[in-house]
């Protein structure tokens, strides 16, 4: 298990977040299973708070049932959980599209926590963990 750059996965990826067509998840999906990355997701048009978001995303993590959100906690276990299971894991938030159009400053404040998260595991991970998180949705094209 060794860290990837997402654009070595996925030829053409921006740089984060990974603003990526719901139509195409299913390829995307393929692609980096194809690399040995786990893919799990979960549903952005639900948070109604960053509480929220942070606990949707660690149950993804395996965070032990005890977390009951918050993002202060959310990093607390990160580096222990991925020090337990090495991995290389790709959260997928859905419906993130919904997120931003309902409460934009919900959607940029988590997108910049879980950057965060990404940075966190890359840094202690020595390259052998890694931790993504793709933002499926129905974007408008650039200028509309």
């Amino acid at each position: 298990m060794q860290w990837r750059p997402i654009s070595s996965v996925i030829p053409g990826m921006s740089a984060p977040p990974y603003l990526l067509p719901e139509a195409g998840r299913d390829e995307v999906r393929r692609r980096v299973e194809g690399q040995g990355f786990q893919v799990r997701c979960v549903d952005a048009s639900s948070f109604e708070s960053e509480r929220d978001a942070s606990l949707s995303v660690g149950r993804e993590l395996d965070f032990p049932g005890y977390f009951r959100g918050g993002w202060d906690g959310f990093f607390d276990l990160l580096s222990a959980e991925f020090q337990e299971k090495p991995r290389r894991l790709i959260v997928g938030i859905l419906n993130s599209d919904v997120l931003a159009g309902r409460d934009l400053r919900l959607f940029v404040n988590t997108s910049w926590y879980l950057q965060n998260a990404t940075e966190t595991i890359e840094s202690e991970g020595g390259g052998e963990w890694q931790l993504e998180f793709f933002y499926w949705g129905s974007w408008r094209p650039e200028g509309e």
